[in-house]
């Protein structure tokens, strides 16, 4: 065989036994519900508990969550975040990140005492630690609401 042949195989068995070996310590993509594994429950007339299981090396951002009413009688108001973690991220600058779990508390106020369903739309987005970002995350929820308490005349 001449030297250049040589040369051109071990070279090509080279790169085929490091492309295998970066294969075997690489793990596939998760897909965006098995990264971050949302539930929802409603814990009172007026209150919901969120909650997202996060795969380890993967991550949500806080500034990224949205909770839209999609009931027109229903108002959403703030929900309580615990303290994340601080990143420096490439893209989106100072972050406040969350890993492993988080737990939300997201009050709502119902416009009337006729509304007794909860349509909710929440939007979150986050990242795995090798550098790939998930497109923002949607998912419409729905509670059948206990009846509103009756208000002192």
């Amino acid at each position: 065989m001449f030297a250049p042949a040589r040369s051109a195989l071990a070279l090509g068995l080279a790169f085929a036994a490091l492309a295998a070996t970066w294969a075997e310590d690489t793990q596939p993509l998760l897909h965006p519900d098995e990264a971050f594994q949302f539930s929802a429950e409603l814990v009172g007339r007026d209150t919901l508990a969120l909650s997202w299981d996060i795969a380890d090396g993967y991550y949500l951002y806080r500034q990224k969550f949205k909770f839209a009413a999609q009931t027109a009688d229903i108002v959403i108001d703030a929900p309580s975040f615990p303290t994340g973690q601080n990143r420096q991220d490439p893209q989106f600058g100072n972050v406040e990140i969350f890993r492993e779990r988080l737990e939300l508390v997201l009050p709502f106020q119902r416009r009337s005492a006729a509304a007794e369903t909860l349509n909710l739309e929440v939007t979150y987005q986050g990242c795995a630690d090798i550098g790939v970002c998930y497109l923002p995350i949607r998912k419409t929820i729905g509670f059948d609401l206990p009846e509103a308490a009756a208000r002192p005349e």
